[in-house]
């Protein structure tokens, strides 16, 4: 099962319509993180307490996450960073590492395929390094890895389709993607 976790502002956007190019024909789960609520995290790491609840939409996407053979990430470049939304969601990773309930989380998360797309307007592909950076070392620490990302280059609504580099690893990803769910 692919999931896509969808940070951008603008459903059809230049990231949304990279992200689904390399998607084209193959079956896929779309969370729009824009439609759900996440509260700011609660750090009980040194309190000796366990978070076993959420007050917000977090366990039903971790769970579909946790379900998942390939996860990608998609979200516009901001700030050199991955979008609030997306952020926000990987923030609420701190409270899982330390649910009882879910004590297999860096198992599970192990053996996803995470991805990642990202598309910006100035210069992304030097200024979007930073943000994978942190998505492979944020991966890395609970044992994923991050195992390729496509970054585009897109100012003005479509001017993704002019970023020949971007929409061919994007028709790369549709074929290996598509060789992987076969298996």
């Amino acid at each position: 099962m692919i999931t896509v976790l969808f940070g951008g502002s603008r459903p059809e956007g230049n990231t949304a319509q990279l992200t689904k190019l390399a998607l084209e024909g193959l079956e896929y789960d779309w969370i729009d993180l824009t439609e759900y609520q996440f509260n700011p995290v609660r750090d009980l790491r040194h309190e000796n307490e366990d978070i076993t609840t959420y007050q917000d939409d977090y366990k039903g996407i971790i769970d579909k996450v946790l379900e998942s053979d390939v996860v990608i990430f998609a979200s516009p470049v901001y700030w050199y960073s991955v979008s609030a939304l997306l952020k926000a969601f990987i923030d609420h990773w701190s409270e899982t590492l330390i649910d009882p309930n879910y004590s297999d989380f860096k198992e599970k998360m192990a053996n996803i395929d995470f991805r990642l797309v990202l598309v910006g307007g100035d210069c992304p592909k030097v200024k979007a390094k930073p943000c994978i950076t942190q998505m492979k070392y944020t991966l890395g620490f609970i044992g994923a890895e991050l195992n390729g990302y496509i970054i585009g280059t897109a100012e003005r609504p479509g001017d993704i389709s002019k970023d020949v580099f971007a929409l061919e690893r994007a028709k790369e990803w549709k074929e290996s993607l598509g060789n992987a769910t076969k298996l």
